[in-house]
């Protein structure tokens, strides 16, 4: 079984968690199993590289040696020793590590790289910022090194880089710093800083996150807005300086899932190099809840490991490639549904996108009522396989499901009616039935007219879109009691519903 990126993330995050306080790993192989049929070990090991500062590090050695080539594991770390953006505790994890495995290890070689939190920032410090700008992979180094310091710490090196550096290379750093915690104390004192940084890219940032930080924030960004003004930066020429940077690439491959029944869509959108034809690809799980949920990229991958990473993370789904502006707006559209932070991650990636233009998702198609055979049809499309409520899906579908325990099945019709409106409440109608558009706007734009049209009309029709949600229920039902092998129930369902 071949895993995709974020399937190996959660799968090494399983394993930490099953074997937290094991110290014989050897003898804990069948954890291991699942990894081990990986074809692709570079991206388990670069996932286990962000893994160093974890709790338990033995284990994530352990790791790195098995799934991890010798050449390679002995570069990786002394990468992390060299790395001004590395935690002393990142640097005693490669120490470590590197003194088993390097016969040219030299303890005084090593040492010198050991910094006192004082030494942090010296005269390579502006190179590495310099760097960022391009790069987003170096960008995200030094925003995980300030996740893993204490609060305290936080705020002490923003204000450090604060004073001995300004304007974009300044602002690129903190940008994902305040947009992915804007009320947290570091996140207010990266604002304050942007807002006498007298960059135009905190211009933009700033006028970005007015569309969906937390209330309380608003006048702090309206406050810093207007002191960036106040320094004579009054246009936002942001665009233009990303585009810039962007000069020698061109779109590649962009590609997006339909919704599943939680409504996560992974997107993947990547560029290539014109002078060297390398990749910089980049994976987002986008959510129509809560926005922006996750991304990683790399920056520098060949056309081939692109395209099998894309294979592997599309494996079984159907996903379909749309142009790069249609990407981009779906992927700006999430942004601005982000209830609680920008993963950093994606606010360093989405640079990638400046070039590239938005276009219009709104469509629109004469409304007229769907036929029996129609309907039937988008209920039986593989997009709605996964759209079921799983049993822990809110405390009005837990109490629904409580109901139907204690229900005749051949009555199951009747409380699913009488019950629809209490799990599928006003919020909840208007995700699923905005569920039914989204897949309208994909198939439209990938050219699936007859699809979209007949989509488009089922939303647009709250007796339909009712009627689809009593067919929700009904899989949630059959899903439900099939988990919980009630064979009878799962075979009277069958009877009743399933053709």
């Amino acid at each position: 079984m071949q895993l995709n990126p974020f399937e190996i993330k959660a799968e090494i995050s399983r394993i930490i968690s099953v074997l937290n306080g094991v110290s014989d790993f050897e003898n804990y192989e069948a954890h291991y199993k699942l990894l081990d049929l990986q074809e692709d070990k570079k991206i388990i090991t670069k996932l286990l590289f962000k893994e160093i500062n974890n709790p338990n590090p033995e284990l994530i050695k352990f790791l790195l040696l098995r799934y991890t080539n010798h050449n390679d594991l002995v570069e990786n770390l002394w990468n992390i020793i060299k790395n001004n953006f590395s935690t002393n505790s990142a640097k005693i994890f490669a120490l470590d590590l590197l003194r088993d495995i390097d016969t040219n290890w030299s303890y005084d070689e090593c040492n010198k790289y050991l910094d006192n939190p004082d030494e942090f920032l010296d005269e390579d410090t502006k190179k590495i910022l310099d760097k960022a700008i391009i790069n987003p992979e170096v960008q995200i180094d030094f925003l995980d090194f300030l996740n893993s310091l204490p609060a305290d710490d936080k705020v002490t090196l923003l204000n450090s880089l604060s004073n001995d550096y300004s304007q974009d290379e300044l602002a690129n750093i903190l940008i994902p710093v305040f947009l992915s915690a804007p009320e947290s104390e570091y996140g207010k004192t990266a604002l304050e800083i942007l807002g006498n940084s007298r960059s135009q890219l905190a211009y933009h940032a700033l006028h970005l996150a007015l569309d969906f930080a937390p209330e309380n924030i608003l006048p702090a960004i309206k406050k810093n807005i207007s002191v960036l003004k106040l320094a004579g930066i009054r246009e936002d020429n942001s665009l233009e300086f990303y585009k810039k940077l962007l000069t020698n690439s061109k779109p590649y491959r962009f590609c997006i899932t339909y919704p599943d029944g939680q409504g996560n869509q992974a997107v993947i959108f990547s560029r290539i190099n014109e002078n060297t034809g390398r990749i910089q690809f980049v994976a987002t799980v986008i959510n129509d809840y809560n926005g922006i949920r996750d991304c990683f990229g790399f920056n520098n991958i060949s056309v081939f490991e692109c395209n099998t990473i894309i294979d592997k993370f599309y494996k079984g789904q159907n996903s379909i490639e749309l142009e790069p502006q249609v990407i981009k707006s779906i992927l700006d559209k999430a942004q601005k549904n982000t209830k609680s932070g920008i993963p950093y991650e994606y606010v360093c990636w989405k640079n990638l996108l400046a070039d590239i233009e938005n276009t219009d998702l709104n469509i629109e198609y004469p409304i007229r009522k769907l036929n029996s055979d129609e309907f039937e049809e988008i209920l039986k499309s593989d997009y709605t396989d996964f759209w079921f409520l799983d049993e822990k899906y809110s405390d009005e579908f837990e109490e629904f499901l409580e109901l139907a325990n204690n229900t005749n099945t051949k009555d199951f019709d009747k409380i699913i009616d009488e019950n629809l409106e209490k799990v599928f409440f006003d919020t909840e109608y208007k995700i699923w039935s905005d569920r039914i558009l989204n897949v309208a706007i994909l198939k439209h734009f990938s050219g699936d007219e007859k699809d979209a049209q007949n989509l488009y009309s089922l939303y647009n029709n709250k007796e339909s879109v009712r009627e689809f949600l009593k067919n929700i229920l009904r899989k949630s039902l059959y899903e439900y009691y099939f988990a919980k092998q009630d064979n009878k129930k799962v075979s009277e369902i069958e009877k009743m519903w399933v053709n």
